[in-house]
């Protein structure tokens, strides 16, 4: 891949979330992040926790929707900027610009594209025994093989849609991939009580202890980070369960984090998702003491995969309305990012950092944390995959979950992408509740 030029190579230097594995994690505030957490604000008394129905799932899935997704992934010609107004051109209502640029905006003979899917998780169902796949370049209908785009991962949740476009006039301008495909999204009610009594395993299963371990921008083994982690429970974390020491690590860390931007998305013309909201410059984490929504989820899940429990970030995509960023204008699409960790025969738990952030200061006495495993708006949720880009693929302008690969040569100065989808109603699934899969093996 080291023939691409990534499209606006200016931007590349601030989101790059291989080179800052956690630089900011080192000594600083271990008892600043530890001091502002009241732990008696997130008891570890499992009898604090709410009272719940006997012989329920502890997740429990409820109030299903059906809806059909179309998912995009956009390479496209940006409009040019007028230096003198400031002005570009859209859809011809705003002045033309004078410069004139032959070069093509996309040179190859073709480009190899992975667009991540999720087939399942703890609240979504995905359905590709039919599915719709198109691709056009230049806005014609380009060559492809349907049967072939749908790729599952063995032993896994994860699928990949690849797409192998070929440019026939050896250039492009615009490429557009379009995936239309059923899926059935729930709200996750969970007993959080039984949650609780759930204890330390003498071992895990196989299949997460990929989700215990050091990747891209999720380092577990930071001194600094063990220690906000373990200390966020008296008497350590293996004086109360999995579910509990897990809970307290996400609020220790979540409390004093702090933003410069709460945006969890960079957006282009006409609102088009460009990619996940970095830190441009300078470090971020503990050290720092905060950093952008997305680096708060990679934090809370190294915190727990700290501990040894299996943790990760689920980076999905939502409708707009979450974000507060002023970039976003028009935009119909935010990414969001639910985390979870696992617990044996129990699954997947579901936890959203920004909300647990956002009310970690006035958390009472319960045991109870808002967005801590009961969270909301999950029904709206699409998740797509567990890793900033696609496996076996590099990021293109920005990370945006997909990616490509293939001998391009990119006009950075042009060349831009987004990724999006609608989402359309197909009523309420005919079972209203039902239990949640308690491992990510699927048929």
């Amino acid at each position: 891949m080291g023939a691409i030029t990534p499209p606006v190579h200016r931007t590349l230097q601030g989101d790059s979330m291989k080179r800052r594995t956690f630089l900011a994690i080192p000594v600083l505030s271990v008892a600043a992040m530890l001091a502002p957490v009241s732990i008696a604000a997130v008891s570890v008394a499992t009898g604090a926790l709410p009272q719940t129905a006997a012989n329920r799932p502890v997740l429990l899935r409820t109030r299903p929707k059906l809806s059909e997704i179309r998912l995009e992934v956009e390479l496209f010609q940006q409009a040019s900027l007028d230096g003198r107004s400031g002005t570009v051109t859209l859809n011809g209502n705003t002045p033309q610009s004078t410069n004139v640029n032959t070069t093509p905006t996309y040179q190859a003979a073709g480009v190899s594209l992975g667009v991540p899917v999720l087939v399942r998780t703890s609240w979504c169902d995905t359905d590709f025994t039919k599915y719709v796949a198109r691709a056009t370049v230049d806005g014609l209908d380009a060559a492809t093989d349907p049967s072939k785009i749908f790729t599952r991962m063995p032993g896994t949740a994860e699928a990949t849609l690849k797409y192998e476009v070929p440019f026939p006039r050896g250039a492009a301008e615009s490429l557009l991939l379009r995936t239309t495909y059923q899926v059935q999204r729930w709200e996750l009610d969970v007993d959080e009580r039984a949650a609780a009594t759930a204890t330390w395993p003498r071992e895990w299963p196989s299949g997460v202890d990929r989700f215990l371990k050091q990747e891209a921008g999720i380092d577990p083994t930071i001194k600094a980070l063990q220690a906000v982690a373990e200390g966020a429970t008296p008497g350590g974390s293996r004086s109360v369960s999995p579910f509990v020491a897990a809970r307290n690590t996400v609020v220790a860390i979540s409390k004093g984090w702090k933003f410069a931007n709460s945006g969890t998305s960079i957006y282009g013309q006409k609102g088009a998702l460009r990619g996940i909201n970095f830190t441009d410059s300078g470090i971020w984490g503990i050290e720092a003491g905060g950093g952008t929504p997305v680096e708060l989820a990679a934090t809370c899940v190294a915190g727990v995969r700290s501990l040894g429990i299996p943790s990760r970030v689920v980076y999905c995509l939502t409708q707009r309305g979450r974000a507060r960023d002023r970039d976003s204008k028009g935009a119909a699409a935010e990414f969001r990012f639910v985390c979870e960790f696992f617990l044996p025969n129990i699954g997947w738990i579901p936890f959203d950092p920004m909300i647990v952030r956002q009310n970690a200061a006035t958390t009472q006495a319960t045991g109870v944390v808002k967005g801590f495993a009961n969270v909301e708006d999950l029904v709206t949720t699409l998740p797509l995959a567990f890793r900033t880009v696609a496996d076996g693929y590099e990021k293109a302008d920005r990370y945006a979950l997909w990616g490509w690969k293939g001998n391009v040569t990119v006009n950075a100065d042009r060349a831009v992408s987004r990724i999006g989808f609608d989402a359309s109603g197909r009523g309420n699934g005919k079972i209203p509740q039902m239990p949640a899969p308690v491992s990510d093996e699927t048929p």
